[in-house]
Formats: C-alpha cells, structure tokens, sequence
C-alpha cells in the first residue's frame, strides 16, 4: 500500500497566479492588480516565499531577461485563462494590463482553497504566510519590486538565459 504524505501537497503555480490577483483585488483600491512586471514580480515573490520555508516541491522555473527573473509562458496562460472566461485582461493605454478575476475565476479559485485545505492540513498556514508577504509588497510597483526585493536582485545577477531553480 502506498503512503501518500498530504501535507506535503501543495498547489501549483496556477492557484498562486489565483491567489496574487485575488487578493490585489481585496486589499488595493483600484480593486484589481495592474502591471504586467508587477504580476511578475510578485509571482516571483510567492515562489520563493514557498521555497524558503521548503515548501516548494512543483517545477516552477524562471529564466533571466533584463528585468530579472521571468515565468516563460506566463502571457500564454493568462491569455488561456481569459479565454476561459477565469481572467479579465484589459489592456491600458497599449503600456500595462489591469488584471482581474471573473466570477468564475473566483469560483474556480475557492474550489481549488476548499481542496487543498482538505487534503493539507497545512494548507491555510501556508496561504496566510505567502498573504502576510504580499501584504508587504502588494502596494509597490513592479519597478519598486524589482529594486528592493533581494531575491530578485540576486536573480538578476546570474546569466542572461540561465534558468533558476
């Protein structure tokens, strides 16, 4: 019989994207998550977040571009997800893009919450450290992001293409 260790199952990056635009949704006044290098960023920030507290076990690799570290295919899966009615995307002035869940993408986001929080028990402790991280970096702009957070200027500093682990 195989023993499977739940608590070591842990969503993947899709609920963290989820997760990050839900909630700028809740706690910034423009009610949504603006900026494609933001959206980056903090996708960057929960990864490593997770990965500090040796709770990352999934793929999720970046690779280097001049703005540091970068989720290839990020555009393709949030152009999927709008496709599929879970994301709004709307784009401002040809410069950024405003990001918002749909109502079926919040459905789909609390499904996704209600199962890990019955197959891991650790589930909402996790969730409530990656919030308390993005409570602090939620307010600055993809810019501020980059420049102050050390993980990224750490990332930005390895070899143009180099994937990071």
């Amino acid at each position: 019989m195989i023993n499977l260790d739940n608590s070591r199952v842990l969503p993947d990056k899709t609920y963290w994207i989820f997760d990050v635009v839900d909630f700028a949704e809740k706690v910034l006044p423009e009610e949504s998550l603006i900026g494609k290098l933001k959206l980056e960023k903090l996708n960057v920030k929960v990864r490593e977040e997770l990965r500090q507290e040796n709770l990352y076990t999934d793929q999720w690799t970046f690779v280097r571009n001049f703005r540091g570290p970068t989720d290839p295919g990020l555009s393709r899966l949030l152009d999927k997800y709008q496709k599929l009615e879970l994301f709004e995307l709307e784009e401002i002035k040809n410069k950024t893009v405003r990001y918002k869940l749909t109502q079926k993408g919040k459905k789909f986001k609390q499904g996704y919450e209600k199962y890990f929080s019955i197959i891991n028990p650790d589930f909402q402790s996790i969730n409530y450290r990656v919030h308390t991280m993005l409570s602090k970096e939620i307010n600055k702009s993809g810019k501020e992001l980059v420049e102050t957070s050390e993980e990224i200027q750490d990332m930005k500093k390895r070899l143009l293409g180099e994937k990071i682990p």
